[in-house]
């Protein structure tokens, strides 16, 4: 790949791709914050780096060819491969199917599937930029913000436009080894992020029970109940397969995988709890004396830690 371009082009969002990255990032930053979870927000992360690593930057003419420029790897489609280039048509979209590609998110690019084009490789930010380019082992479709000196450029290099309108399709575009590389390593943290949320299980959480109080040590939500705050008279045991109106239902501001759960939640009564519940059924309810929210506890012998509390905090009531 030629080290100098002989003409640069850059490569702006249009209307679609403006709005659906922004809402796309903003969405995924706010739910990764208002969860508090690490996991959830590097899987949030993983998604938003992968999308960018793909979409195209921009476009160089080089001595070999059109370089797609891209974070992950630049792409050259090779002077002498191409058969025809011409800006795009209406009736090049029609039809159109996305096979494996994004759909607006920092642009367009992937594969798809047109009625007129068949199957064919983008790198697009702007749908009403597009340039058609036909070789001998596939079709491209790019957008340059400056489609006119874009097409002229590449005809300078002895590329002709293409009249017919329809061309056959294959499979086309060629990239280092750099590309296959980070799409592995990229493919692995998002892989590895979603099994950890998936299979994380750290099992009841610690405690640190004194007279004064109850010390919950969460990773996510941790938290010390003050004994004052409780109605030591009604905590008790609590068996949610038996009593499902205390079963933690809907999460409404913490972090939760099929084997733990912390933070705030709302039960199966309607009831919102703040609840630390690993694979346990039986919990430790500590309801509260006023005003608040009742706690939810898994810990590895609840009757003994009722007995303890009681023990501990008995006299207050």
């Amino acid at each position: 790949m030629s080290s100098i371009p002989r003409a640069t082009f850059s490569a702006s969002y249009d209307g679609t791709a403006k709005i659906l990255s922004g809402v796309v990032c903003v969405s995924l930053i706010a739910i990764a914050v208002m969860i508090h979870s690490p996991l959830e927000a590097s899987i949030a992360a993983a998604i938003l780096l992968a999308s960018w690593a793909w979409s195209p930057l921009g476009y160089a003419i080089s001595d070999e060819g059109i370089v797609i420029r891209r974070p992950v790897g630049h792409i050259l489609i090779r002077t002498k491969s191409i058969q025809g280039i011409r800006a795009a048509t209406g009736k090049d979209f029609d039809g159109c199917i996305r096979l494996f590609a994004s759909g607006g998110l920092f642009g367009y690019f992937g594969i798809f599937r047109t009625s007129a084009l068949g199957k064919s490789h983008w790198y697009m930010t702007n749908r009403d930029n597009a340039v058609v380019i036909f070789t001998n082992s596939g079709t491209a479709l790019v957008s340059p913000d400056d489609v006119d000196g874009f097409l002229t450029t590449v005809r300078a290099s002895g590329v002709t436009q293409l009249d017919r309108e329809m061309f056959p399709a294959v499979e086309g575009g060629s990239g280092g080894f750099g590309a296959p590389l980070i799409l592995g390593i990229v493919f692995v943290v998002v892989t590895a992020a979603f099994a950890g949320v998936f299979l994380y299980k750290p099992g009841p959480p610690a405690y640190t029970l004194t007279s004064e109080s109850l010390a919950i040590q969460d990773r996510f939500y941790p938290v010390t109940v003050s004994a004052n705050d409780v109605d030591v008279a009604k905590v008790r045991v609590v068996d949610i397969n038996a009593e499902p109106y205390w079963r933690p239902a809907t999460r409404t501001n913490g972090f939760g995988t099929e084997h733990y759960h912390s933070g705030w939640f709302r039960t199966g009564g309607g009831q919102e709890v703040r609840a630390y519940r690993a694979d346990g059924t039986r919990l430790l309810l500590l309801p509260p004396k006023r005003d608040g929210s009742p706690v939810l506890l898994d810990a590895t012998d609840p009757d003994k830690l009722l007995a303890d509390l009681h023990q501990k905090w008995g006299a207050r009531n």
